[in-house]
Formats: C-alpha cells, structure tokens, sequence
C-alpha cells in the first residue's frame, strides 16, 4: 500500500564500513523511492540530544544495521547513510518505523 505514496526518487549513499588499513571502502549509491515530508520537527538523535529536523523520508522497510558496513545488504539503513536529494546530502538523525500490525514504512529524518 506505501508504494502508491512513494513519488519522489531519492539517492541512499550506503557506507561500506573500512578496510584493513583504516581507510574508508568506496561507498554505494541506490537510487531509492521515497516519500519527503519537509517541515522543521524537533527530535531526540541517536545520541539522546535534540536537534532540529529538515524533513521526514518514508521509504518501503529496511533493515537497520550498526556493524559489519562491508557486506551490507542493498535492504539495509544505517545512521552512517546519506540520503541526496534536491541536490543535497542530508545525513541521518532518526531513524524509526511506522507500523499497524506490520512494518509498513521506515521514517527517516534528516538534517
């Protein structure tokens, strides 16, 4: 049922973690359907403080992940994530999940 809201075309730049020497591996870019929700909304980040969020993405559920960035599923979100749209990278502040019954949608805010 989400898919009929999700008419914006988004970029998910997924971090792939570090290799042996530290260095960053090179990232991957997935084009992604979406829904953006612009408006200023304050929330608690990750780290507990509040900040002022730019907008709210919706997208179809993804698993969320806080390790192992190299061997990463294309289904996956993670706070190291960027999302680009207008034009812009937006990083990640929140990421939660709207549900009925079932997961229906992963709301992601950005800054």
């Amino acid at each position: 049922m989400i898919g009929a809201y999700l008419v914006d075309r988004i970029v998910l730049r997924m971090h792939k973690g570090t290799d042996t020497w530290q260095e960053p591996n090179p990232t991957v870019d997935v084009n992604v359907k979406a829904f953006i929700d612009y408006g200023e909304r304050r929330i608690q980040n990750e780290a507990g403080e509040v900040v002022v969020s730019m907008a709210k993405v919706l997208m179809r559920p993804r698993d969320i992940i806080t390790e192992d960035f190299a061997n990463r599923a294309a289904n996956t979100l993670s706070y190291k994530d960027v999302l680009i749209f207008d034009g812009v990278e937006h990083a990640i502040m929140k990421i939660g999940k709207s549900r009925d019954f079932s997961v229906r949608s992963v709301d992601v805010y950005v800054a």
